[in-house]
């Protein structure tokens, strides 16, 4: 469950200050919703307030249980650490066993040799990759979605999802995507952002439908953003 509290906010966006909530209080219970509307360029403000990645200027946002990062977002994984050095480091905030994760992580990858080569060398398709296999190691409570879930047929593909639909038993996932079937497939609820406010609308099919899913300015390749893809990642994720 996630509950907003007075929640006002005006991040810094594209070069200027803008108004993205005002004076929210929402209670979001378990359920698996998609963040739709008609601005998918303040999508990952929300994520991060929803999510707690970035405390509300003011308010607060309170979790029961724990809240994955943003699955997909570019620039998760880079640097000079190692993949395995980044998976001792999620162990050691979650209070995990290293040794389980790396089995986990190895085997899900296409190639996981390059774990033990520093994250800022790999390219995007194991970084991709890499992201959505360690977040199914913690026992997270809500997913957040930012982007695509991988559907490519392939073998990463195929053993990630049918792990994530294990891992989503019982859990919350908040969604934030353009792909209209993922929103569908994975979804029963629209999490609707309009006039600096968030709403439930039980309604998919109509929020989908009065919201069209589109990219946002940095899912299309915006200056100063990862190419959303790799020449030699065979479009591992369609994004």
């Amino acid at each position: 469950m996630i509950e907003l509290n007075g929640v006002t906010d005006a991040p810094q966006l594209f070069g200027a200050r803008q108004p993205l909530l005002e004076a929210v209080d929402l209670c979001i219970p378990r359920g698996r919703y998609a963040l739709l509307s008609h601005r998918p360029e303040f999508h990952r403000a929300i994520v991060d307030v929803v999510a707690g990645l970035r405390p509300p200027r003011e308010g607060f946002v309170h979790h029961l249980g724990r809240v994955s990062w943003p699955l997909g977002r570019q620039g998760f994984v880079r640097g000079k650490a190692t993949g395995l050095r980044m998976i001792e480091f999620v162990c050691a905030l979650y209070r995990m066993a290293a040794t389980p994760c790396v089995e986990l992580v190895s085997d899900l990858l296409t190639s996981p040799e390059y774990l033990a080569r520093p994250m800022e060398h790999w390219p995007l398709y194991v970084r991709q990759e890499f992201s959505f296999a360690l977040a199914l190691a913690p026992d997270f409570d809500v997913y957040v979605v930012e982007g695509a879930i991988p559907f490519e047929d392939c073998r990463f593909t195929n053993l990630w999802l049918a792990l994530f639909e294990e891992r989503l038993v019982g859990r919350t996932l908040l969604l934030s995507t353009y792909r209209h079937q993922q929103m569908m497939d994975y979804c029963t609820k629209g999490l609707v952002y309009e006039q600096y406010g968030l709403r439930i609308d039980d309604d998919l099919g109509e929020c989908i439908r009065r919201f069209p899913p589109r990219r946002s300015r940095s899912e299309s390749g915006a200056p100063g953003e990862d190419s959303p893809v790799d020449a030699g990642a065979g479009d591992q994720f369609g994004v």
